[in-house]
């Protein structure tokens, strides 16, 4: 899908899922029970509270129980548009519900792209809340770009070479076996140690090769769309992937991210990337011969210390050919000499001074065997409510929040149609134990962006500079069965009127 700023983009969602047969069936009380009775998998968290003597006594909070699972919607992920979670879009009522698509029925959206709008890698997908993982993992998903003069001016450099790489976890699939018909079960549990089975996918296809000449420039244009995992992305000369990426590492540059372009290249030896990041980088090799994208060294760090979530593999295979340095090949700069037009002006860059409030959010997990779901997944102490307002903003202010992980585990945090700056990031884990975690913690503060790494047992600090677009929307985790059950909440941006909170 491509946009321009300046146009409006009208799109029809046409709901074909076969309300009989798609996906698990939706779990019940008499399911959590007997889950909760034997967990399965031996985990490093701790279990808290008994479990009850039936499944009538199991404290239920239904608005996060995973369901409607053939039902959808549409969310534009990263771009400056109307509010578009709640029915009708744009909706400044604090009552109002998600837009949910039956089967057999469509739904019709309009957006305005600002003419000032930043020029990118955008996406969508289902943002149902109690089914988006589900239908994530299905494959529902696709990329939007918003053109702009980025295309123009990496010609006028000599790139001529793009190729896309979205990386995606495609866990839900049926499978045969003795104890279950799909791998994703009705919980949304266990999926992360499913790597190894079914290794993440680039562009639907399991490690492809992409082919280029020596000298030459690719524009790779990254799209992490996995739904519960992090990933890293190292280029190493082929069978060198175990030794240190400080030292046999490729260098590559990252032109671009969340959707907003550089002024100028940043070299990298390694990305840590989360579900719904993007990044816009340029590739170049200057020996023949095959290189891999590897990602590795996530064990442990994503989830407590748990080896397996995910597991390391290879993503991608470049095959790099000798073309005699054919100067059809060659850009008429080297990367590090190119300059290109910013996402955003630098007099958009935010001053402490502009700062209206700071909040502090905090992403907990609880793992009480009394109640469903399980685990359980807040937001300052509180699962989601639609009908609750969680927190609020006033059109054109600036807010700080001051992200707090109180687990070992990582939360991505996406707030919609607003971007940020990073100014802070740090976490009680080791980077020695975990090298990685150096990585996840380099930041830009002056890049914009529209998802944050919260570290495990870490924070991040934001400033978040709200546009013009008002109404009720949302911000929450970006591992999305976190999300769908409870690690969500609602935000309203406006004036806020008597009764609201």
């Amino acid at each position: 899908m491509r946009v321009k700023p300046g146009q409006s983009l009208w799109i029809k969602l046409i709901n074909k899922m076969d309300e009989d047969n798609f996906g698990p069936h939706e779990p019940n009380a008499v399911d959590y029970w007997n889950m909760l009775e034997n967990p399965g998998e031996k985990i490093k968290y701790r279990f808290y509270k008994r479990t009850v003597a039936d499944p009538s006594l199991l404290k239920i909070d239904t608005p996060n129980i995973p369901g409607h699972f053939d039902h959808t919607n549409l969310h534009l992920h990263g771009l400056d548009v109307e509010v578009h979670m709640f029915d009708p879009v744009g909706t400044h009522d604090p009552d109002a519900p998600h837009i949910a698509i039956a089967p057999g029925q469509c739904f019709c959206y309009k957006f305005n792209i600002p003419d000032n709008h930043p020029t990118g890698m955008y996406w969508y997908h289902p943002h149902l809340h109690g089914s988006t993982a589900i239908q994530m993992w299905s494959g529902m998903l696709g990329v939007l770009y918003v053109d702009g003069p980025l295309e123009q001016e990496l010609a006028d450099f000599g790139v001529k070479k793009q190729e896309e790489f979205v990386i995606w976890d495609p866990v839900f699939r049926n499978v045969s076996a003795p104890t279950h018909d799909i791998e994703v079960d009705e919980f949304l549990m266990g999926q992360t140690t499913l790597s190894k089975i079914h290794p993440f996918l680039i562009n639907g296809k399991d490690a492809p090769t992409f082919e280029l000449s020596v000298g030459e420039v690719l524009w790779l244009r990254v799209l992490c769309a996995t739904v519960e995992n992090e990933n890293t992305f190292i280029i190493y000369p082929e069978g060198r992937e175990d030794e240190p990426w400080d030292e046999s590492a490729v260098p590559f540059w990252v032109i671009g991210a969340d959707g907003v372009t550089y002024s100028k290249p940043a070299e990298k030896h390694i990305l840590v990337l989360a579900g719904g990041q993007r990044h816009e980088m340029l590739l170049q090799f200057e020996e023949p011969g095959n290189y891999v994208i590897s990602q590795q060294g996530i064990q442990g760090m994503q989830f407590f210390d748990m080896l397996g979530h995910p597991h390391d593999q290879i993503l991608a295979t470049m095959k790099v050919v000798d073309n005699g340095a054919n100067p059809r090949f060659l850009p008429i700069v080297p990367i590090s000499e190119m300059t290109f037009t910013p996402g955003y002006p630098k007099d958009m860059d935010i001053d402490s001074a502009d700062i209206a409030a700071s909040e502090t959010i905090v992403f907990s997990m609880g793992a009480n065997r009394d109640e469903a779901p399980f685990p359980q997944y807040y937001v300052n102490g509180k699962s989601f409510a639609g009908n609750r307002l969680d927190f609020f903003a006033r059109p054109g202010e600036v807010r700080e929040y001051v992200l707090i992980n109180a687990n070992h585990n990582v939360h991505p945090f996406h707030i919609h149609v607003n971007r940020f700056q990073i100014k802070e990031m740090g976490s009680e884990l080791s980077k020695e134990t975990y090298p990685v975690l150096k990585a996840l913690m380099d930041f830009d503060p002056f890049a914009w962006r529209d998802i944050v790494v919260v570290p495990p047992n870490g924070r991040a600090r934001i400033w978040v500079h709200y546009g013009n677009y008002t109404g009720k929307t949302v911000f929450h985790c970006h591992f999305l069965a976190h999300e769908d059950t409870g690690m969500m909440s609602t935000l309203f941006i406006g004036e806020p009127r008597e009764g609201f909170f």
